[in-house]
């Protein structure tokens, strides 16, 4: 019984030994852990005192000099711009308005339509950019006339254009600024008004060549007009299978003919012509798609049209046949075989 109590006595006091070993090394970890902690809190406090004090001088410093190139340097450059920009404007400007007060005056000298169209396209890029307008019709001369003139100067800048556009006026009349500056110092306030309606009833050119709106906002197309006026072959044909009149006109008496000969889409007008279509079918003006064909300058269309019996010689209602309207030396349309 002794040796019993003896044994549960030892074992009682192992374990309260190990317990006792076990909660100093615990109590030595967390005193060791809370020690790193505070250390490494203190060298980020001290890195970051040193940043305030020292470093954040160096980018505090550097932050100044950005600004100071900022104030001196980029927005100095940016002013330089905006102040060639601003004088090219208002140069641009009272160029645009001397040419309608030159217009509005019919004593002034007269510009040829060449020019005219010129300072049209370049007007045009200046105020609007490349021009993104549907082609007019090859009857609108005046419009087709305008648009190939904004259309072919493509994706010039809108600067180039203005300066281009002073360019011309400047050599038409050299002296238009200091008659400009004139004028507007005499005229003040009054001139202003008049120039600012001259300027938005003629646009940018001369009275001679005087600004028409051409924007069909009467007329009526059908689908199939449509496809013909854009090229789109396959579509005529589905039109045309399912019933639809290969001489449907529009609401100016044209047909899909007319519209594909206009465009200069030859496929179409061979696809039209083998779906016998009226090769000498008339619109509202009393013209042919062989009419169209000259005026646009289409030579293998026309050339087409009159080997599948284009009338040369039929009349619109001007008493103008495509023979007579055709100024190139085309041979088919100038041949005494096909004269009646």
């Amino acid at each position: 019984m002794g040796d019993w109590q003896e044994l549960g006595q030892a074992v009682f006091i192992g374990l309260t030994f190990a317990f006792l070993v076990a909660k100093l090394i615990s109590i030595v970890v967390s005193f060791r852990g809370d020690q790193l902690r505070i250390t490494r809190e203190d060298d980020l406090q001290g890195e970051a005192d040193a940043s305030r004090n020292g470093d954040s001088g160096v980018l505090e410093e550097d932050a100044g000099v950005s600004e100071e190139e900022k104030l001196l340097g980029e927005e100095s450059d940016d002013d330089w711009e905006g102040i060639e920009s601003t004088e090219l404007d208002e140069e641009f400007s009272a160029a645009t308005t001397f040419v309608a007060a030159t217009a509005a005056d019919r004593m002034a000298p007269k510009v040829s339509n060449d020019v005219q169209l010129q300072l049209y396209g370049l007007y045009k890029i200046a105020t609007e950019g490349p021009c993104n307008a549907p082609q007019p019709s090859a009857m609108k001369v005046t419009a087709r006339a305008k648009w190939n003139a904004w259309q072919k100067l493509g994706v010039m800048s809108p600067e180039e254009a203005m300066q281009k556009y002073i360019m011309i006026v400047t050599e038409l009349y050299p002296n238009w600024a200091d008659n400009s500056n004139t004028r507007n110092k005499d005229e003040d306030t009054a001139a202003s008004v008049s120039s600012s309606s001259d300027k938005a009833r003629m646009g940018p050119v001369f009275s001679s060549f005087v600004y028409e709106e051409e924007l069909d906002n009467d007329l009526t197309l059908e689908a199939i007009h449509v496809s013909a006026r854009e090229g789109k072959t396959q579509e005529l044909l589905s039109y045309i299978e399912n019933g639809v009149s290969v001489n449907l006109r529009d609401s100016e008496g044209r047909t899909p003919l007319h519209w594909a000969v206009d465009r200069g889409h030859f496929d179409s007008v061979e696809t039209l012509i083998g779906k016998n279509a009226d090769i000498n079918a008339k619109d509202e003006e009393g013209q042919t798609p062989l009419h169209y064909a000259v005026v646009c300058g289409r030579e293998a269309i026309a050339e087409f049209l009159v080997k599948h019996n284009a009338d040369i010689n039929i009349r619109d209602k001007d008493d103008n046949s495509p023979r007579s309207l055709c100024s190139s030396p085309w041979p088919f349309m100038h041949s005494t075989k096909v004269l009646q």
